[in-house]
């Protein structure tokens, strides 16, 4: 089963959580009293509908949603007197398991809670975001939503946390799909589906399939917006996940009535759409009830009750709609219970109860409740307007079109004004990180030159091998690393045999070209332990790293017999090289002055000898 904050709980078109903290005893069985009668039910059967699939969850069954008093109570406090304050790591689990048990207000607070603790670490902080966004998306606040999941997902992208990354993914889709910005949303699902197939993850590949669905038939493309939520629906099933097994038929389901909507809107046929809808989203609620989830299955079950109306399956859409919004009640989700009245005057309507369905469409119109919520009353307004103006009632018909023509522009400048707002704030989050990226480049850039000429005031600049500067700071620690492990340390003098007859009789480019050719043979004989320097002219050092002054005279031997075996005549045709050596092993506490000079001293008495040849330095500086 995936974590709790895994994914978002679906939704039907524009709900959204209770503002308002959930009902008490007394009001809960008030409204049990209150869905009888306005849905009509049958007590024969005990107040459980034996014909559908997994009967009435009755209000002693439901889960009791979380108290104020239980939110808001001070820590425990030890033995010692100090209060016990919950590490960042036990809020935000707790702020995950709020989204999951649909108690959104209080996950938001505890994500603020640990975004304002200095001590947050970034991975923290992402994973307080990535929940904060998920929060607000269910609180329909949608800015805010973008603005965090955009933040999170530059932790989660920047450490190659794939899951994470598909995750908020996942919320800034809905987020977008939700204010009808479907281009961003498309981006995201996208984006959504190839991190969870990167991350091997099928449970974030079905959230992603899923949320791909729901964007594709807000995009007008039903058939592939189908064959998404069957992907998706397939794949749930491979999985031990409740929670993506009943999203997946409730999805499915509203894409179907989104459906049998538009084949109604032409005037054609919906009875496949409807069916298959109507099948799928029965297996939504048996899902819900199986997992005693209240939020599920109302939300299952006001899908359910919109398949029925298209159908004219009134007596049914309306139990279920009473039943729903029971459940919506008992459990404080205001905006649910909202939309099944909506749903019961909807049924009122259809069965031709035109009075009926008015005067709870205007007892709807007159809570200031409903006011907040715009969406709600252009539907209201609407069909406020269509009913009276075919009843005759003009006055009144003119006064909600007015109304709902009041409505419609604000609802379109809000909707505008959240689109711009959600697009800059997309637009500075994405240019902070380009600047970001910018600074680090930049300092990335800083540092290479730094590097480079760092390099170059120590490397001789013909041979490219380390100079003298490059010596005087490299062989103190050489020196000191040797003494303190008690490793031998060699230095070899090795100069160019008549050099000077090199570039009388050839000239100085070819010298130049001896040289970087000599710098390359004691590059290949050396080691990486090894330090070899041009120290000036035809002049070079090398360092042996423990080394002993026997294996030394091996490698100078094989060093010289390379500059006699090397192919000169490349360079210049008639020319042969050779080289002397001098070798000093490193005495306890010497000099590198005293040293290297018994080093010098031992090349020019090889020089003395007759050249090409290695001469082991004496007591004598």
């Amino acid at each position: 089963m995936s974590a709790p904050d895994d994914q978002l709980a679906p939704l039907p078109a524009g709900a959204t959580v209770p503002s308002e903290p959930p009902a008490s005893d007394a009001v809960r069985a008030g409204a049990d009293v209150m869905a009888d009668g306005i849905a009509d039910l049958s007590l024969a059967d005990g107040g459980r509908d034996l014909d559908l699939p997994s009967g009435f969850v009755e209000i002693a069954d439901l889960p009791v949603p979380t108290s104020d008093a239980e939110l808001h109570q001070q820590p425990p406090v030890d033995g010692a007197g100090f209060a016990r304050r919950p590490t960042i790591d036990t809020i935000l689990d707790e702020c995950a398991k709020a989204n999951q048990d649909g108690q959104h207000h209080a996950g938001a607070a505890q994500a603020e809670q640990v975004l304002a603790d200095p001590f947050i670490t970034p991975a923290q902080e992402a994973r307080a975001r990535q929940l904060l966004s998920g929060h607000r998306l269910r609180l329909g606040e949608f800015e805010a939503s973008v603005r965090h999941g955009l933040l999170a997902l530059e932790y989660l992208s920047a450490s190659g946390d794939l899951v994470g990354q598909s995750k908020v993914h996942c919320i800034l889709a809905l987020a977008f799909h939700e204010t009808a910005l479907e281009e961003p949303a498309l981006s995201h699902v996208l984006g959504a589906l190839a991190a969870a197939r990167a991350s091997g993850s099928r449970t974030a590949e079905f959230w992603a399939l899923s949320r791909s669905s729901m964007v594709h038939q807000a995009l007008g493309d039903a058939d592939r917006s189908i064959e998404l939520g069957r992907q998706a629906l397939a794949l749930a099933d491979t999985i031990d996940d409740p929670e993506a097994a009943f999203a997946a038929r409730n999805n499915l389901g509203d894409s179907y009535l989104e459906i049998a909507r538009a084949h109604r809107a032409k005037e054609e046929d919906a009875s496949v759409a409807l069916r298959d809808g109507i099948a799928v989203t029965r297996a939504a609620v048996t899902q819900a009830v199986e997992q005693r989830h209240a939020f599920y299955e109302t939300i299952a079950r006001t899908n359910l009750v919109g398949l029925l109306i298209e159908r004219g399956e009134y007596a049914e859409a309306r139990r279920q709609a009473g039943r729903s919004k029971t459940i919506a009640i008992t459990n404080g989700y205001r905006n649910l219970a909202v939309n099944n009245d909506a749903q019961l005057a909807e049924v009122a309507r259809a069965e031709g109860r035109v009075d009926l369905a008015c005067a709870m469409m205007e007892a709807q119109v007159a809570d200031p409740s409903v006011a907040e919520d715009a969406a709600l009353n252009v539907k209201l307004h609407r069909a406020l307007y269509q009913m009276h103006q075919a009843a005759g009632r003009f006055e009144q018909a003119l006064e909600h079109h007015e109304q709902l023509h009041v409505l419609m522009l604000g609802l379109t400048r809000q909707t505008a004004g959240l689109q711009s707002r959600m697009l800059i704030n997309s637009l500075e989050i994405e240019q902070a990180r380009h600047e970001a990226q910018r600074s680090q480049l930049e300092a990335e850039m800083q540092r290479i030159r730094a590097e480079e000429l760092d390099k170059q005031a120590h490397s001789d600049p013909l041979t490219r091998l380390p100079n003298r500067r490059a010596l005087d700071r490299q062989l103190p620690e050489m020196m000191s690393s040797a003494r303190e492990r008690s490793e031998p340390l060699c230095a070899v003098m090795v100069d160019m045999d008549h050099f000077k007859q090199v570039n009388d009789e050839h000239g100085h480019a070819t010298g130049d070209r001896v040289l970087t050719t000599m710098a390359t043979i004691l590059g290949n004989t050396t080691r990486d332990t090894d330090l070899a320097v041009r120290v000036g002219g035809e002049e070079f050092l090398l360092v042996l790293g423990n080394t002993t002054i026997d294996q030394a005279v091996q490698i100078c031997e094989r060093l010289l017999g390379e500059v006699r075996n090397h192919p000169w005549g490349v360079v210049t045709a008639g020319l042969h090289c050779t080289a002397s050596v001098g070798v000093a092993l490193l005495k306890p506490d010497e000099s590198v002055s005293r040293w290297l000079g018994r080093a010098d001293a031992a090349l020019y008495e090889a020089k003395a000898s007759g050249r090409n040849r290695v001469e082991l330095a004496g007591s004598r500086a």
